[in-house]
């Protein structure tokens, strides 16, 4: 099931950059999320292209009814961004996938991280969330999406948590 969302970032793209490749924003993110563990790991470096791994461990508290019987009551979430070098204009292309580990779900999908002046940025998400199960697949899809969404979305909020933890 196609997925779209577009966050909306307090910082440049070269902030926004340097943020996701450090392991402070990880632990903000598992504050932000309500996860019990988050860790990560950067391979290259953001003025350039790089690939920043987290895994986090969640409470399924939040996923919808019909999900839980496939996930109990935690799951731990393997994901992977992959940024480009910028672009003339400080942008980036990247990929992103998102595994739930020990069940048949994931996102796949394209990022963009576009400029807006000196203190702001966006990313463009577009991806694909797949349920690979027999029948029931495209219930358990609509179903998580929101959820899914929620997840994405929560990243804003980590990221004003950021701004405002490296405010002079």
């Amino acid at each position: 099931m196609k997925l779209r969302e577009t966050l909306t970032l307090p910082l440049s793209a070269a902030g926004a950059a340097a943020m996701y490749a450090d392991p402070e924003y990880t632990a903000i993110r598992r504050s932000t999320l309500g996860a019990t563990r988050a860790e990560s790991s950067l391979e290259g470096d953001p003025a350039g292209a790089f690939t920043v791994r987290t895994e986090l461990s969640m409470p399924t508290d939040r996923v919808p009814d019909m999900v839980r019987p496939f996930v109990g009551s935690s799951v731990t979430i393997h994901e992977k961004q992959s940024w480009s070098a910028p672009e003339a204009d400080g942008g980036r292309k990247g990929t992103t996938t998102l595994e739930v580990a020990g069940t048949p779900a994931g996102l796949t999908g394209s990022l963009r991280l576009l400029p807006d002046g000196e203190s702001r940025s966006s990313v463009e998400i577009d991806g694909d969330l797949v349920a690979k199960v027999p029948l029931l697949g495209p219930r358990l899809e609509k179903a998580a999406v929101p959820y899914v969404s929620t997840v994405l979305r929560a990243e804003e909020r980590s990221a004003r948590t950021y701004v405002e933890s490296h405010a002079d």
